[in-house]
């Protein structure tokens, strides 16, 4: 009960503590090795839906960057943003041409905060690794550098273009899974327009919603795709939590929030193939070895 307080506690503090911090959290949350169960368990549900930011600032950053004036780029778009995260917010609107987007705009002044507290968590991951048992075990300044990747990549919306693009290509074979494409043309490395998928996330489903899709297809492809991503391609989705998932009105699983993903290196793939047959045999000694390895 203690351990759990503490926890809730830690949890409390890095949402309060803003968007680098809660970010943070979320990763942390996945690092089973590193903390108690009490912990990664409250973790988990850190939220990144923060306060919206007015959006006469969202509109002036979306012409700032895309060089045009809203009215010219967009026949409409909702004041009121349909998403709010720590690192932006996401507008519906319709393009001139009569397509439905969503435009995802990054928070203000973001990247300056995000630059701040990195020199600030950077100082206290040396001071860890030199001074604690804990911090030389695990290499904290390592994971940091792995994070502060990570957040870079994220803080480019170019990438998560990219990844957008790259994922339709990998998912092409599955009929059942659906990638939102990117607009070039009205998209930057702080502004982000792709087309709008509806849905629900797979979250808001309940049982009764589920009867009327095929849901053992879906799960069965969607397994299979990120399998071969990772086994095959050498890429991973670093970020697939259900809140990314949506399930569409015409049965089918849309992939979304494609700003964190990783390489696979072969040496890894070699261990997830090893672990697997390892698994399939029932085999736990070779399991418990593959994962020490």
């Amino acid at each position: 009960a203690a351990a759990s307080r503490r926890a809730d506690e830690l949890t409390a503090d890095l949402e309060r503590m803003g968007p680098t911090y809660i970010k943070l959290g979320q990763l942390l949350s996945t690092r089973y090795d590193l903390l108690p169960a009490a912990y990664t368990d409250a973790l988990q549900r850190l939220q990144s839906s923060v306060e919206p930011f007015p959006f006469e600032q969202a509109k002036e950053i979306i012409e700032a960057e895309l060089g045009a004036q809203v009215r010219h780029l967009f026949e409409s778009i909702d004041e009121q943003p349909i998403g709010s995260a720590s690192l932006g917010q996401v507008h519906r609107a319709r393009t001139r041409s009569g397509k439905d987007v969503v435009v995802k705009v990054q928070r203000p002044g973001i990247r300056e905060t995000v630059r701040d507290d990195m020199a600030t968590l950077g100082q206290l991951a040396d001071f860890a690794d030199r001074r604690t048992d804990l911090g030389r075990r695990f290499g904290v300044g390592q994971l940091l550098a792995q994070f502060r990747r990570s957040l870079v990549g994220e803080l480019d919306y170019r990438r998560e273009a990219a990844n957008l693009v790259r994922f339709a290509e990998l998912t092409a074979d599955y009929p059942h899974l659906v990638v939102p494409a990117p607009l070039a043309d009205y998209s930057s490395s702080r502004v982000l327009t792709m087309e709008f998928v509806a849905g629900r996330k797979v979250t808001d489903v309940g049982p009764l919603g589920l009867m009327d899709v095929d849901a053992k297809t879906l799960v069965s492809e969607l397994f299979r795709a990120y399998l071969r991503m990772i086994l095959v391609d050498g890429i991973l989705h670093a970020d697939p939590h259900p809140g990314n998932l949506l399930l569409t009105p015409d049965g089918n699983i849309a992939l979304l929030d494609l700003g964190m993903v990783a390489g696979v290196p072969p040496r890894i793939q070699d261990k997830v193939v090893m672990l697997l047959l390892a698994i399939g045999d029932g085999d736990g000694e070779e399991a418990a070895g593959v994962l020490a390895g």
